[in-house]
């Protein structure tokens, strides 16, 4: 017989429940004699962890947001994906299971980004358990005479030079109720603006999300269930907001920046300006209780957090 050496390899998953253990077992077919046999290793297992402890997203990200303290059962999950044959970060979200969604959504654009590509439809975010995911597997039932589009949060058009980075954006839990007249018209051409800035620039740092009652408020919170959607009941965000920022540097140090924020009751806002819904990055922290921005040198970060002008931030 002949000897059987040692050796390793590495094996991904995804879609695990936390706080569960797992069993695993290796096997390999070695050719003996004329004929194949399945040798077996022994058993072993694994414990996953609960999320009770925030990690920290690089200091380095100045797209993210300052990290919670405690994520009290939220997911804070970054995705990677490939990028003219690089392995890059592709987005940061802080999840939450009880809302079926991502609180805010962080990534940065620039052209490079940008392409053809369509697409592969919706699944499940590998790193979140599929359970606590809204796998709503058709169009979202009129509310109130509504209908409702699985909005993305960071949108396929910012990802669509890569299969591996757009396929990403069809998460779940990058995914929410989106009043449709809403979704394909006010917010599309915010999001059509950005790619159009970036463009001429540099990089942009977005940040995006729901909000469902504002910090220290009590709004009433709508909901509906699909039967596609295995019974989950989900809520209707009240507000959606946006925030962008670009950064001059010099010798690799950044110098200066500039910031704005979008906030819009989630309606459909027909036939108004974009525009008119420019506010501070400040003004949106108030609202929901969120530090963006929070990795630039912090004088920088207070000056670049008060301004509402969209002129002032695009000539920037």
């Amino acid at each position: 017989m002949p000897t059987i050496g040692s050796g390793s390899f590495n094996a991904a998953v995804g879609a695990l429940n936390e706080n569960a253990t797992y069993y695993y077992v290796a096997f390999m077919e070695v050719y003996v004699d004329g004929e194949y046999k399945e040798v077996y290793g022994a058993v072993k297992s694994f414990k996953t962890l609960s999320p009770s402890t925030a990690t920290t997203l690089n200091r380095d990200w100045l797209e993210a947001p300052e990290s919670p303290a405690s994520l009290s059962g939220k997911y804070l999950v970054t995705t990677r994906g490939t990028l003219n044959g690089k392995n890059v970060r592709n987005y940061s979200i802080l999840y939450d299971p009880s809302r079926y969604a991502s609180l805010w959504t962080a990534y940065v654009y620039c052209d490079a980004y940008h392409g053809s590509g369509t697409g592969n439809g919706w699944s499940v975010n590998p790193q979140i358990p599929a359970t606590k995911q809204s796998s709503c597997k058709s169009a979202y039932p009129s509310v109130d005479g509504v209908t409702y589009d699985r909005g993305h949060q960071i949108p396929n058009a910012d990802r669509n030079a890569d299969n591996s980075l757009q396929n990403q954006t069809y998460y779940w839990t990058n995914s929410t109720p989106q009043h449709s007249s809403f979704n394909q018209g006010i917010w599309n051409n915010l999001e059509n603006q950005v790619r159009t800035l970036a463009a001429a620039t540099d990089s942009v740092y977005v940040v995006t999300g729901p909000v469902y009652q504002t910090a220290g408020g009590s709004e009433t919170v709508r909901t509906f269930q699909n039967s596609s959607n295995d019974g989950k009941v989900l809520p209707i965000p009240n507000y959606y907001f946006k925030v962008l920022l670009k950064v001059k540097r010099s010798g690799g140090s950044i110098t200066s920046a500039s910031a704005i924020g979008f906030w819009f009751t989630h309606e459909a806002h027909s036939g108004e300006n974009w525009q008119n819904f420019a506010v501070s990055v400040d003004e949106i922290e108030r609202k929901t209780g969120f530090n963006f921005f929070a990795n630039l040198p912090p004088s920088i970060e207070a000056s670049a957090e008060t301004n509402t002008n969209w002129n002032t931030f695009k000539s920037f």
